[in-house]
């Protein structure tokens, strides 16, 4: 079980309160780099995903 913080402030699921998370990965897709087939040029994003309720919560910047 994981449990991270960002900016220093602790990380709970809005739904459920937990403190626990999965981290993942994904890709913030565009219609224009996909059309072009530039999929590799999207930034990515963080997913943390609720060991409790699964919520998943989106952050630009990497919790620690």
């Amino acid at each position: 079980m994981m449990r991270f913080k960002i900016n220093g402030i602790k990380i709970d699921c809005p739904i459920c309160r937990n403190d626990t998370f999965e981290k993942d990965y994904r890709q913030l897709n565009s219609r224009a780099a996909t059309f072009f087939n530039f999929e590799w040029a999207n930034k990515n994003a963080v997913i943390l995903i609720c060991k409790h309720c699964s919520h998943i919560s989106w952050f630009m910047n990497e919790p620690n």
